[in-house]
């Protein structure tokens, strides 16, 4: 099986968490949800971890969920609930600062994680976005609620609604992100600002992060259920599978 979550030490109190799936798609799978809860689960034990970085390859911080995943849902062969329901909270509730070093695209669920972090770092020209409603159904990993939550609710509802891929440049100062810089320089930009945690007392973090996770943890938890709910509706309709397959892109456009 590869490897499909690399943890290293970066400094003293910081340990990053990349995605790399070997494939260039970075997709949530399911092992790859699995080795990611794991790898949290693991983190979370260790007091000597202040600030975690997640991120992905240059060309793919993460592309949400794989193709046959989304049609075994479409044609009932899956059953409804799915272990990468349990990601987002486990990101949210993470006991200290989680920063999202998003160098490439990320799309769908893969946005979803980044906005389950608590700080995001974005690349001026690679593609965001929420494509849900262009594969024939409703939003989910908690991004009903996060997005209006983190980019107001006029742009979070347009993400959502419309399924566009925005260029890094066009979310610059939306309050979904709190850098965009060129690719190269998202990585060092993310290291930046987790040395400048890192620096804190554990505790400190600690409490902080907790009190400034609540009501995106409460609202995450509602939003799923409701989530959950659209796509039991949205999974039964005939066609559904047939978009899926129509406008599924392994990787986001360049241009």
């Amino acid at each position: 099986m590869p490897r499909l979550i690399r943890t290293s030490e970066v400094e003293d109190g910081i340990v990053e968490v990349r995605l790399d799936d070997e494939s260039g798609g970075n997709h949530l799978t399911q092992e790859l949800c699995d080795g990611l809860i794991a790898t949290l689960e693991e983190l979370t034990g260790r007091p000597d971890v202040k600030v975690l970085i997640l991120s992905g390859t240059p060309d793919v911080f993460c592309a949400g969920a794989p193709r046959d995943l989304l049609e075994s849902l479409a044609d009932g062969s899956l059953g409804r609930h799915v272990r990468d329901l349990d990601l987002p909270a486990r990101l949210v509730g993470f006991p200290v600062p989680t920063i999202a070093a998003m160098e490439g695209h990320a799309v769908g669920g893969g946005l979803a994680i980044a906005l389950c972090c608590d700080l995001r770092v974005a690349a001026l020209s690679k593609r965001y976005g929420f494509n849900f409603t262009d594969l024939g159904f409703t939003p989910g990993m908690g991004t009903t609620a996060l997005a209006p939550m983190l980019a107001g609710h006029a742009l979070g509802a347009e993400m959502l609604m419309t399924a566009k891929l925005y260029k890094g440049r066009e979310l610059a100062g939306s309050g979904l992100l709190n850098a965009v810089v060129e690719g190269g320089e998202v990585m060092g930009t993310a290291l930046d600002l987790a040395r400048r945690l890192a620096d804190k007392p554990r505790h400190v973090l600690e409490l902080l992060k907790r009190t400034l996770a609540a009501p995106r943890l409460v609202a995450v938890q509602e939003a799923m259920a409701n989530e959950h709910r659209m796509h039991e509706a949205c999974f039964v309709q005939t066609g559904t599978g047939d978009t899926i397959r129509q406008n599924y892109h392994e990787r986001a456009p360049e241009a």
